[in-house]
């Protein structure tokens, strides 16, 4: 009888025992499952990254054509300034006719 309860003692002590090897695996497995999500709101945040740099790329684009405008600008003022001139050429032009 003893021996017998000796022996059902030690099953449960090894139930016990392999039940803790579980409980540990399974906290380990919660451990790796907040690291997969922390890894996804990084994931997350990267995407958010993409796009602002996306966003920037576009407002340099924008840049380079304001830049080319304002270059326009000039030569039209120039123009302005080379017909300005041609006006005065042609008032002394026909003053002296």
């Amino acid at each position: 009888m003893c021996s017998s309860m000796l022996s059902s003692l030690l099953n449960h002590s090894l139930i016990d025992t392999d039940l803790l090897k579980l409980s540990l695996m399974l906290t380990e497995l919660l451990k790796l499952s907040l690291i997969d999500t922390e890894l996804l709101k990084l994931s997350l945040i990267l995407t958010e990254l993409l796009k602002l740099s996306l966003i920037d790329t576009e407002l340099l684009k924008l840049s380079l054509i304001h830049t080319e405008l304002l270059k326009l600008s000039l030569i039209l003022t120039e123009l302005d300034k080379l017909s300005l001139m041609l006006t005065e050429l042609l008032q002394l032009s026909l003053i002296l006719t």
